[in-house]
């Protein structure tokens, strides 16, 4: 997929205002929680300026807010970007009626679901963004899959739709996992929603050699072969579909072999609860599965270890609390190693990311870490991301 990229025409950026859509979903509480996401939009805003734009304006979403919700308001970001960019960078409050302040050369829009039209498509909310820029670049892969105005109907208002440089390396980082593993080729994934996961584990488990799974969704796979599961959460409305692919794929599969327990449900890290160890894969009623077990971690880390290449997706337990992080945190450790020995580790998932930021994991030990989640899931499964699909395509 040849995507227009900033890099191929830096020329056409010479005097503009370039509307740069970006993902700053990273704002909680009134805080930023991370600054990875955007740590890596910087080189695309730099390239920009120093092609001669004449302004950046920068828009992103925050959270789901049903209207104005100032704990979701992207002004802390402003002042971090000052700081990385060493200069001031503008906020305009009001995106349908106010104005980019010209005396600054990069400013932030306020998260764009403070406004109905952004997560509905609308034509007309679009126009309204579109008048921030002459050129418009998506350097946000993150939100790519859905179909919002900021990344959908606003392509009309423009003759070419750029790819920014961070848009442009998932694409490509994405698509050697997606089309061209190295092979022996394994997939990790963790987490909680089969739902989420089924496109993807249907075109994946046609290359991987292995697929090793852990997290939640573990236990739907686990009583989908007859094994005890406690108490623990299993996707009943996807149960048969587990069974079906095991019986398809199984040989492909691996499951865990123990697990580390509570003896209630995990309300508060640490509180109202005792942790139990399994000495199999059964676990027992009145226990809970909250983290792959000891030998589990063993098995997984001699498999993977095998790979030339790894995808990975999801904690594989309950990482947020001290007794059931060490699946997620072990194994993470483990695969820093792997790009020191020239074999290439793709880390995708929000949570996945926030466990990495959590266990001070630098995102470099890894081949390369993805800004999307669910935009990475449906890229690896094939399907169109609205996103992607409206960036010019260079010729030839």
């Amino acid at each position: 997929m040849k995507l227009l990229t900033v890099k191929d025409e830096p020329e056409a950026f010479g005097g503009k205002r370039v509307f740069v859509r970006v993902d700053y979903n990273v704002v909680k509480g009134g805080e930023i929680q991370d600054t990875y996401r955007i740590d890596r939009t910087l080189p695309t805003i730099r390239f920009l300026l120093e092609a001669g734009a004449k302004q950046v304006v920068l828009a992103s979403h925050s959270g789901r807010p049903k209207g104005r919700d100032e704990s979701l308001s992207l002004r802390p970001i402003v002042r971090y970007l000052s700081e990385r960019l060493s200069e001031e960078v503008g906020f305009v409050e009001d995106v349908l009626n106010g104005t980019a302040p010209e005396d600054r050369r990069v400013v932030l829009l306020e998260n764009l679901r403070f406004w109905k039209g952004e997560k509905d498509d609308d034509p007309e909310f679009a126009k309204a963004l579109s008048r921030f820029g002459d050129e418009y670049v998506n350097d946000a892969f993150g939100v790519s899959h859905r179909r919002n105005a900021s990344v959908s109907a606003i392509a009309r208002f423009y003759a070419k739709r750029y790819a920014g440089l961070l848009l442009a390396e998932e694409v490509e980082k994405l698509s050697e996992v997606r089309d061209n593993p190295e092979e022996p080729f394994h997939v990790l994934f963790g987490g909680a929603k089969i739902k989420d996961k089924i496109p993807v584990l249907e075109a994946l488990v046609q290359k991987a050699d292995r697929i090793l799974i852990g997290g939640a969704m573990a236990y739907t796979f686990l009583k989908a072969k007859g094994v005890s599961v406690g108490d623990s959460l299993v996707d009943e409305e996807h149960l048969s579909w587990a069974k079906d692919f095991l019986g398809k794929y199984g040989d492909k599969v691996v499951l865990p072999k123990d697990h580390v327990c509570a003896t209630a449900k995990v309300e508060k890290c640490g509180e109202g609860y005792e942790v139990k160890d399994t000495e199999d894969e059964n676990i027992p009623d009145g226990l809970i599965g909250y983290d792959i077990g000891w030998e589990t971690i063993k098995t997984y880390r001699d498999i993977l270890k095998r790979a030339r290449m790894v995808f990975w997706n999801g904690p594989l337990g309950l990482f947020e609390c001290e007794d059931f992080e060490c699946g997620t945190k072990l194994l993470a450790i483990f695969l820093t190693g792997f790009k020191e020995d020239g074999k290439k580790v793709v880390v995708g998932g929000g949570d996945t990311v926030a466990a990495l930021s959590k266990f001070r994991i630098p995102y470099e030990e890894f081949h390369f870490v993805s800004t999307g989640g669910g935009a990475a899931l449906e890229f690896l499964a094939g399907r169109t991301l609205p996103g992607i699909d409206i960036i010019t395509k260079k010729e030839g």
